[in-house]
């Protein structure tokens, strides 16, 4: 089967566009980066989801893992566990400012995990000042001029929220 040249010009000027839109989307994208402190991390850590499936989980715990404070910061901030709140409890003469933050890259599953969370305490009106930088920079796009710790001294973690 013969195919005219003017089908093979059309084709292959086709598949050149697919290839140039191709390079174009993948230099342009950029995957979703922020710089937090220890403080809206642990806050982050709070709103990721509880159930969902095995690979919903598995980004959960990878998002844990990259979240979750080291010993060296929690000995830092003097984070001690609240059995009262079921929070954490920072050592007022430390304080979060002790920890730089960190940069931490979302996945595009991951930081929807993240949106669908605070979305949904948003929906709920559940949401609290401690939810207020993260809504800003993951659901409202807002760019991030400079990371200003809450100062808070107890923040209340409940899985699932």
């Amino acid at each position: 089967m013969l195919i005219s040249r003017r089908k093979q010009s059309i084709l292959a000027l086709v598949l050149l566009m697919v290839m140039v839109f191709s390079i174009v989307s993948l230099a342009v994208y950029e995957p979703f980066k922020v710089k937090l402190g220890l403080f809206n991390r642990l806050v982050c850590m709070s709103i990721l989801p509880p159930e969902g499936s095995h690979a919903t989980l598995k980004i959960v715990r990878e998002l844990q893992m990259e979240l979750a404070p080291t010993e060296e910061e929690s000995k830092a901030v003097g984070l001690v566990d609240n059995l009262l709140t079921g929070g954490v409890t920072v050592d007022p003469e430390k304080g979060w400012d002790k920890v730089e933050p960190k940069e931490i890259v979302f996945g595009d599953i991951a930081k929807a995990l993240i949106v669908s969370a605070l979305e949904k305490l948003d929906k709920e009106e559940k949401m609290t000042q401690q939810h207020f930088d993260l809504y800003k920079w993951f659901v409202l796009g807002e760019k991030q001029e400079e990371v200003k710790e809450n100062t808070g001294d107890i923040i209340e973690i409940k899985e699932g929220e």
